[in-house]
């Protein structure tokens, strides 16, 4: 097969300027590069194409494409969201296409009459491909990429009479795990990227019927489901079929009445009763689910759902050196630490998510900019440019930037439900609500968060006896054995906090990813000496990047009491 030929869209657009380091885009920043410069292991195009070639060494090689297709998606979406150039991806992507079978796939020898686990996991992996090489399209126009894609998408029809079956669901049960029926249903996602690119109509009629199959299995792998529901959503939004749409709102309502949404805002890695762990993929997918929700929806809980997971479970699951991975569960789904650095799927997964979140930042609506997630961000289109730089962590505030706009535009600004009050100032002059009216550039727009400390109960049918959770702002709030060392010994769960001498003392940042506007001091009273009592800082949990794993507490036992006004 040639080597696709570059398009002119190929190099970003130079109107598209590298966003300052805030805490935000320092997080994406981070991550970029790990997967662009790092090592344990380096993503270097032959370790890339191992996947493809199926060599045996590295871990999950028989998941074909996954490792490839993934690096490929995120960098691509990176490329097309940030105004990035990445040589080595075009590489990449000449060398991966090339390796294709006659039959479409990519990787081992696929079984077609009688499937087994690895011909699963070459499913996953072929899957997560398709959706990269989308990607890729979408940057670059490049019509051997397509031809590939669509060759692939031909295999998925080809083999869908044996799959879409309840046979076959059986088959690979949820005990299969990696390798369960979550491999084919989660085709969604980039059979719904081929439908919206060709139009041809076999590939958004397989994606249907796929969806149709889509389960939530007790024990079941949570990324793979949250892809499949993904990938309806994406139907949903390119043929506007309320059915798709419905399908996926009742399953998030499953999701949240199920016990396993996590106190940081996250999912665990497998549904209960194997709830033992976290994981980064699965994290991204809700927070991406979240925001895609909130965009076809407008509903302000899917929004908020996705602020909490992103301050909190996505924030806390990076890693100083920019990778994602997994946490340990406690009985309850209570995260303790996050120590595995997933580096065959999470590291790519969440780079890639950066791309999301920088979209969901504006919305314009008909002459209306909305800034509705308050993170460093930009918009740049025909008429509007603008930029937000965030110092929510340590001032909370957000200031933006207006540097071109249409005459009579306004700014409208969504407040978070954990935000008491906002106000916003226009060029130092207060603005009345929500809304800045006739917005010019050169404005300089301000917007000021008030937040408090919070406290919730979190009781679950492990653990029935509610223990308490402490919130300032977004931010959840724990005891970091990094920040109090004396703090942990056997009986730490059963300290007793003292919320009347809750005190904060907010000031600059050491690190970017501290949250100085977060921390609070309390008293407490040791579980194993409690005639002495003790002192212990309270920190946001997303502070976890800025150190080496740790041990955290998040639910706390304290006397019924209610914390003073901060």
């Amino acid at each position: 097969m040639p080597a696709p030929s570059p398009a002119p869209s190929d190099k970003p657009p130079s109107d598209i300027p590298v966003l300052k380091a805030g805490p935000d885009i320092s997080r994406y920043r981070l991550t970029l590069g790990r997967v662009l410069n790092g090592t344990g292991p380096a993503y270097t195009p032959d370790f890339l194409l191992e996947d493809i070639l199926a060599t045996p060494g590295r871990r999950f090689t028989n998941f074909s494409g996954d490792l490839s297709g993934r690096w490929i998606g995120a960098l691509s979406a990176s490329a097309t969201m940030f105004g990035e150039s990445f040589p080595s991806l075009h590489e990449v992507v000449r060398r991966v296409i090339a390796a294709q079978h006659l039959d479409g796939y990519f990787g081992c020898t696929f079984h077609f009459d009688n499937p087994d686990d690895n011909d699963l996991a070459l499913l996953w992996g072929n899957g997560r491909l398709l959706v990269g090489l989308m990607e890729y399209y979408a940057l670059t126009s490049g019509a051997d990429v397509l031809i590939a894609a669509k060759r692939l998408g031909d295999f998925l029809i080809r083999i869908a009479p044996h799959f879409n079956s309840q046979a076959m669901a059986e088959a690979f049960s949820a005990d299969h795990y990696a390798s369960s029926y979550i491999c084919w249903t989660q085709q969604t996602e980039g059979l719904a990227a081929l439908y919206a690119v060709t139009r041809d109509d076999r590939y958004r009629d397989l994606c249907a019927t796929i969806s149709h199959r889509i389960e939530r299995r007790p024990g079941d792998h949570v990324h793979g489901y949250l892809s499949s529901l993904r990938g309806t959503l994406d139907l949903y939004r390119v043929t506007r079929d309320p059915s798709h749409l419905n399908r996926v709102t009742a399953a998030w309502k499953d999701i949240q009445n199920s016990g396993d949404t996590l106190i940081t805002g996250g999912v665990p890695e497998r549904w209960t009763p194997k709830r033992d762990r976290s994981e980064g993929c699965a994290e991204c997918d809700w927070l991406r689910l979240n925001l895609g929700l909130h965009a076809a929806t407008g509903d302000q809980v899917y929004l908020d759902t996705a602020q909490d997971t992103y301050f909190n479970e996505f924030s806390m699951n990076q890693f100083g050196t920019g990778d994602y991975g997994h946490g340990r569960l406690d009985s309850a789904g209570v995260p303790q630490t996050v120590d595995v650095r997933a580096w065959w799927c999470c590291t790519l997964h969440g780079l890639r998510t950066f791309a999301d979140l920088q979209r969901a930042a504006f919305r314009i609506v008909s002459d209306d900019i909305y800034f509705q997630f308050p993170i460093d961000s930009q918009i740049r289109t025909g008429t509007v440019s603008a930029s937000a730089k965030s110092a929510l962590a340590e001032t909370g505030t957000i200031r933006i930037d207006i540097e071109q706009a249409k005459a009579a535009q306004r700014l409208i600004v969504s407040r978070p439900s954990w935000a008491d009050n906002m106000t916003i100032t226009r060029n130092g002059n207060p603005e009345p609500g929500l809304k800045v009216e006739k917005i010019s550039p050169g404005d300089v727009i301000l917007l000021n968060y008030r937040m408090s400390l919070r406290v919730s109960s979190h009781a679950t049918s492990v653990r029935p006896a509610a223990g308490q959770c402490l919130h300032f702002g977004p931010w959840l709030l724990g005891a970091s054995s990094s920040a109090n060392p004396q703090y942990f010994n056997e009986l730490y769960a059963q300290n007793l906090l003292d919320l009347k001498t809750a005190s904060r003392h907010a000031g600059r940042a050491d690190s970017v990813f501290e949250v100085p506007v977060a921390q609070t001091t309390l008293r407490f009273v040791p579980a194993e000496f409690p005639e002495q009592s003790a002192q212990v800082e309270l920190r946001a949990v997303a502070e976890q990047t800025a150190n080496q794993p740790a041990k955290w507490q998040l639910v706390f036992t304290p006397p019924s009491t209610t914390p003073p006004e901060t």
